[in-house]
């Protein structure tokens, strides 16, 4: 009424008819006073149903993410957006007191703040609808690809100049267009794992390569776990099973990539990269390929462009990561035959990284015995003392547990060992006193975890819920299993096993090899553990094998 009547004096006092385009937004401006209230309810019911559905949407986030999947930017974005938008509401919604002032002495509302908070009301409640409109989203959430993880450096770390002269040439021979096939050999224990983990982070940091992978061969290959690795990381799904399928759907996939690096470590042998999936030469001019291995001739024989010998470290440098090693020590004195120790490690950095452990915030009497046990090889030997110092770090560990934990993963034999499957073999050879449940089983392994890589007997995995084990420690490892346990280990032949276990193997481990059938008439009655690995599935394990 009050309206209407403004409009008719308006309309007398210009003395001219006014359109019903200038008289709809008057009438508009001028409702703003008068329908407070329903703008006020209707920005309350907007933001209610952008609650309700800010509430859905993230239940279904906070699900995939613990699925292990990443979110969309634009989901996290409207997340965002929905939260101030209900928060600013809730404020604005709380102070409707305002709109109850009055005035001239409190005979009339304030028309002015009625219009002011009916405008924002009005506007707050499109935006929020808007919002609502846009909160349709599906898929909400992608399954991201397996990253491997990075190493950090250790060559600058250690002031290891010459390792860090030889990081830069083997990557010099990776940027030149005429070279695809680089080969880096040495012995056991030198650190040739460790140069190809360094070029891996350094590829990636320097973005040299689109794509760059890494994957441990060892000493009996498993095509499709390299398979695997290699298209985990390239983000490929296989749709099929057999090993040469699934090579040529790797093939097709690494022929797309511009510029691809493939870091293969620690191959013993030769090995068919075209039967992985790895293409070669003219076939994939954008791939290139790293390998290492301890024999300078298989490298050559899988048709290595050139080769870099990694040689054992000078007396300074092996000083240097031995005292480094030692740096956390609480005594920050080092004895007088520290020099002594280090010398007698011979420069191999594996050696120098495990008696450093051992002796830090050891007494001088451990030195001694250190020093007196290094002193029974000659400089050659460096194998043979290798091993009698790994064993005198599994002699230190605390207890049958962990030395029982140790073994076992020395039996696995795997690059990458999984933490579940260590769980599982564990709890099934009641390995753990006084305990019950699986979750003091898994506490109980990731601590034993701890104090292994605390000794450098394990190293963290290639990928998340893994561990790893060198392979000159494995050998050790195989060593006293097999003296202490009774354990079998299976060699080979081509594709044959040359030998099979007899009745007193306790624990039998047999590499991934073309077995068909096992032996009628097998017997291991003594057996509580058989690590089998064969892509075999209809492979049946004979009556009498485990009869006591």
């Amino acid at each position: 009424m009050v309206l209407n009547i403004f409009v008719s004096i308006v309309t007398q006092l210009i003395k001219e008819p006014i359109n019903e385009y200038i008289v709809g937004p008057i009438k508009r401006h001028m409702s703003h006073p008068f329908t407070y209230k329903s703008k006020f309810e209707t920005l309350h019911h907007e933001a209610e149903q952008l609650m309700n559905k800010r509430l859905k949407l993230q239940q279904s986030v906070d699900e995939a993410k613990r699925k292990g999947e990443e979110i969309y930017e634009s989901v996290d974005k409207w997340l965002i957006e929905a939260g101030k938008a209900i928060e600013e509401a809730d404020e604005f919604i709380q102070g409707e007191e305002q709109a109850k002032k009055r005035c001239f002495v409190g005979l009339c509302p304030d028309l002015k703040t009625r219009y002011l908070l009916s405008k924002k009301a009005e506007k707050k409640a499109l935006a929020i609808d808007k919002l609502v409109n846009e909160g349709d989203h599906d898929p909400i959430s992608f399954r991201p690809r397996i990253l491997q993880i990075v190493a950090s450096s250790v060559y600058h770390r250690e002031a290891l100049n010459s390792r860090v002269l030889f990081l830069k040439q083997v990557m010099d021979a990776l940027r030149d267009p005429n070279l695809n096939k680089i080969g880096v050999h040495g012995m056991g224990g030198v650190g040739k794992t460790t140069l190809a983990k360094e070029v891996h982070r350094q590829a990636i940091e320097e973005k040299l390569f689109d794509e760059v992978v890494m994957v441990a061969v060892n000493q009996t290959p498993e095509l499709r776990r390299i398979q695997s690795e290699v298209a985990d990381v390239l983000g490929l799904t296989f749709d099929v099973e057999g090993i040469p399928g699934r090579a040529n759907r790797l093939y097709e996939r690494l022929k797309k990539e511009k510029k691809v690096l493939i870091i293969l470590d620690d191959i013993w042998k030769q090995l068919d990269l075209k039967a992985v999936g790895i293409p070669i030469g003219d076939d994939c001019k954008g791939c290139k390929i790293l390998l290492t291995s301890r024999d300078k001739h298989v490298l050559s024989q899988m048709g290595t462009q050139v080769v870099f010998h990694l040689d054992v470290l000078q007396d300074e440098e092996a000083w240097s990561l031995f005292e480094m090693t030692l740096a956390d020590a609480k005594d920050s004195e080092l004895p007088p035959i520290a020099t002594e120790v280090a010398k007698k490690c011979a420069g191999l950095p594996l050696l120098l990284l495990t008696v450093a452990t051992d002796l830090r915030n050891r007494e001088s009497y451990a030195w001694n015995d250190k020093l007196k046990q290094l002193s029974v090889f000659d400089n050659e030997e460096i194998y043979a003392k290798v091993h009698s110092v790994l064993e005198s770090s599994y002699n230190d560990l605390p207890g049958n547990e962990v030395k029982s934990f140790f073994l076992l993963c020395g039996l696995l034999g795997l690059s990458n060992i999984p933490i579940r499957s260590l769980l599982k073999y564990v709890m099934g050879l009641s390995l753990f006193k006084h305990i019950s449940t699986v979750k003091e089983a898994r506490n109980k392994v990731y601590t034993l975890i701890d104090t292994l890589k605390a000794k450098c007997l394990l190293i963290d995995g290639d990928k998340y819920g893994f561990v790893k084990i060198h392979d000159v420690v494995r050998d050790t490892a195989l060593l006293i299993a097999s003296r202490e346990q009774h354990a079998f280990i299976g060699t080979r032949s081509g594709s044959e096993l040359m030998k099979w276990p007899n009745k007193d193997s306790a624990r039998i481990s047999l590499p991934y090899c073309d077995i068909e059938d096992l032996p009628e008439g097998w017997e291991c009655p003594k057996a509580e553990l058989l690590l089998l690995f064969t892509e075999v599935l209809s492979l049946g394990i004979p009556d009498l094998f485990s009869r006591d």
